[in-house]
């Protein structure tokens, strides 16, 4: 998987371009480097979501991993996260939540925005 690499760090609070919205298909992930930070984007039933590449639990390489609809599960100890909200699915006892981050799409372009995160 190519990682897309957006050279100038962002302000803060500043939405950057980060993709253009033909490179982000359904339930495939594309990375991206905004501000020095791998981010996973992805789509599910047409609604872009942008994602830490990073697992909250181990750190390991998310694009590693596997994307089912709306779950995506890290190949290192099968963690998996729901992406829309960020929670863990498995394992159930565990309270590691995925960081999420503000995305929109305008004539044509997916934007993050990396702080806050939600």
């Amino acid at each position: 998987m190519p990682l897309l690499n957006r050279r100038r760090a962002p302000a803060a609070d500043e939405f950057v371009v980060a993709a253009r919205s033909e490179e982000v298909g359904d339930g495939v992930m594309t990375a991206v480097k905004i501000g020095g930070r791998k981010i996973i984007l992805t789509r599910d039933n047409g609604k872009v979501y942008a994602i830490d590449g990073l697992c909250p639990h181990a750190a390991a390489d998310l694009t590693q991993g596997s994307l089912r609809h709306w779950q995506l599960c890290c190949h290192e100890h099968n963690y998996c996260f729901d992406i829309r909200s960020g929670r863990i699915v498995w394992p159930e006892d565990e309270v590691y939540r995925l960081r999420r981050y503000a995305v929109m799409e305008n004539d044509g372009q997916i934007l993050v925005r990396l702080s806050p995160p939600l």
